[in-house]
């Protein structure tokens, strides 16, 4: 009976978390699109935002229903690592040519 309790809180608890995350994944979305400046860093706050908001997700919850998180936690990883290197060779390229 008792584990039962614990698993529906353990439930409720990552739709919040899930709720909660969506909600400032949102917010991080319109502080990147909203600056007026016209530079790298609103793409940097987004990349590291999402990430610091998907680990704390992907690590907090363990078993078998949780394992999407950290799926989910390693693709937007990959793509963050892409992107921000992009982000450094266009940086630097940008550097080379502007002698």
């Amino acid at each position: 009976m008792e584990s039962s309790e614990i698993t529906i809180q353990k439930q409720k608890n990552s739709n919040l978390s899930v709720a909660l995350i969506t909600v400032n994944i949102f917010l991080l979305f319109i502080f990147a699109f909203c600056v007026d400046e016209d530079n790298e860093i609103p793409v940097f706050v987004l990349g590291i935002g999402l990430n610091v908001l998907l680990a704390g997700y992907a690590f907090t919850y363990h078993g078998k229903g949780y394992r999407i998180g950290k799926w989910i936690f390693g693709i937007v990883l990959l793509v963050s690592l892409v992107m921000f290197g992009l982000l450094w060779y266009a940086t630097q390229l940008g550097r080379a040519f502007s002698h």
